[in-house]
C-alpha cells in the first residue's frame, strides 16, 4: 500500500508539472492572472493528493467570504499547504532560498506562489509591495506568521511586517486554524505527533515514508470571521494571532489536558 500511495503521490506531481508547465512563460507576462489560474490548479491537485494520502480534511465555522483576502493560519507541517489549497485557490507566500532550489523552485513557481527574504530585511519593502499589488488584482495571498513550522505546543506569536500588505491593500484578513486530529484512528497527541508534524531539523524523506504507512489523518479546519483591514499591522498581527489560538488544540500533554477540562465545565 505504502509503494503504491508513493506511486500516485509522484505521478500526480508529475502530472502537475507538465499541466501547468505551459504556463511558465506568462508569469513574466501577465503575473496575478496567470497566478489566479496555477492557484486553481493548484486546488484541483490538492485535493487529489489528499486522496491518495488517505487525508480527510473538514472545514468547519463561518463560510468562506466573497472576494479575495490575506489568508492567514498557523503551521504544522508540509501537508498544511495541500490541506489550506483543497479548500480555497491562493497563492502561498514562501522563501526565496525554496524559489532557488532545484526542481522544487520551479513546481512552487508553477504553483503560484510569491516570495519572500526571510534573511534580507533591507528588501521587505519590495516584498511587501509584491503581496499587495497580489491582493490588489484579486488573488487570495495565503501566509504562515509564525515563520516556521511547529510541534504543536503552543501557536507562536504572529510576525507583524507581512500584515502590512492587507493594511495597504485594505483587503480583509480570513484566519484559519489547523487541528490535526486523528491518525489510523487515533487521536494525535505528543506520543504521535510527528508523523504528522514536521519542523526543525526533520529529514523530509523518513518522514514522508512514515506518513504513508498511515490508513488515514484526520485534520480540522476552523474558519473564523474575517478581520476588517485597520491602520495598524501589529493590530492585526494580534486579532489574527488570538482568533487562531482561541481554535488551535494544543499537543502539549499539560496543555491539551487543560483544554479538555476547560471544555468540559
Amino acid at each position: 500500500m505504502k509503494i503504491l500511495k508513493f506511486l500516485l503521490f509522484a505521478c500526480t506531481i508529475v502530472s502537475f508539472f507538465l499541466t501547468t508547465l505551459p504556463f511558465y512563460p506568462l508569469l513574466f507576462l501577465f503575473p496575478y492572472s496567470t497566478r489566479r489560474l496555477l492557484t486553481s490548479q493548484v486546488s484541483f491537485y490538492s485535493k487529489v493528493m489528499l486522496k491518495i494520502l488517505r487525508i480527510r480534511v473538514e472545514f468547519r465555522g463561518e463560510p468562506f467570504p466573497l472576494g479575495n483576502g490575506l489568508i492567514v493560519s498557523n503551521h504544522l507541517s508540509y501537508l498544511d499547504v495541500i490541506i489550506l489549497a483543497s479548500g480555497i485557490p491562493t497563492a502561498f507566500v514562501t522563501s526565496k532560498e525554496i524559489k532557488e532550489t532545484p526542481f522544487l523552485g520551479e513546481i512552487v513557481k508553477l504553483a503560484g506562489c510569491l516570495f519572500v527574504d526571510r534573511k534580507n530585511r533591507c528588501n521587505l519593502r519590495g516584498e511587501i509591495s509584491e503581496l499587495r499589488e497580489g491582493l490588489l488584482n484579486g488573488l487570495n495571498v495565503t501566509v504562515f506568521p509564525e515563520a516556521t513550522s511547529t510541534n504543536g505546543d503552543e501557536v507562536l506569536r504572529f510576525r507583524r511586517p507581512l500584515f502590512e500588505a492587507a493594511r495597504e491593500s485594505q483587503k480583509a484578513i480570513l484566519p484559519l486554524t489547523i487541528n490535526y486530529r486523528s491518525i489510523s484512528q487515533e487521536s494525535v497527541s505528543a506520543s504521535n505527533r510527528d508523523i504528522v508534524c514536521w519542523y526543525g531539523t526533520m529529514d523530509f524523506f523518513p518522514h514522508f515514508l512514515k506518513l504513508l504507512e498511515q490508513s488515514e489523518v484526520s485534520v480540522e479546519v476552523s474558519v473564523g470571521r474575517a478581520i476588517p483591514s485597520s491602520t495598524d499591522a501589529l493590530e492585526l498581527a494580534i486579532k489574527s494571532h488570538q482568533v487562531v489560538s482561541h481554535s488551535y488544540t494544543s499537543l502539549h500533554p499539560m496543555r491539551s489536558f487543560l483544554h479538555d477540562q476547560i471544555r468540559d465545565l
